[in-house]
């Protein structure tokens, strides 16, 4: 049972080339091969002969089909947001959850600033709501002295 293809595999033609290599008799599988892919997952069925080991059939897939497949890509990032460098797997690994890191820690600072400016907004308005009836009475005085200028 074949779940999961290399990246840039397209589905149709590895079956296209299983199916070739028993039609060529180069495969010792059985004729049927099955594609029961549906929209959870994706999924090729291979039935072998009884006498035929499965680990040999796998090897011989992997052999003449694009279901091991190399993919070559250069790694460089600028290390220290200076110098590009070419780096392996686990040092880009490493720099990326650097960068990770830096990136969350600002993000986090900035939302930090927001939360505080609007702190001193909402105290303020604290204040003016505990003191809001001596507010209503200052307005009210303010009203009837005028009326009576």
């Amino acid at each position: 049972m074949i779940t999961e293809i290399p990246y840039m595999v397209n589905k149709s033609e590895l079956i296209k080339t299983i199916a070739e290599l028993h039609v060529e008799k180069r495969s010792r599988a059985s004729a049927i091969w099955r594609d029961e892919s549906d929209r959870e997952g994706m999924r090729i069925v291979v039935e072998l002969k009884s006498d035929v080991p499965p680990q040999k059939i796998l090897n011989q897939l992997y052999e003449r089909t694009d279901l091991q497949k190399d993919f070559h890509l250069n790694m460089i990032a600028l290390v220290g947001g200076i110098q590009p460098q070419l780096l392996s797997l686990g040092e880009i690994l490493k720099e990326y959850v650097e960068y990770r890191k830096i990136v969350v820690r600002r993000r986090t600072q900035y939302d930090l600033k927001k939360a505080e400016e609007r702190a001193h907004i909402l105290e303020g308005l604290a204040k003016a709501l505990n003191a809001i009836d001596r507010v209503i009475a200052t307005i009210k005085n303010r009203k009837i002295k005028m009326l009576r200028m």
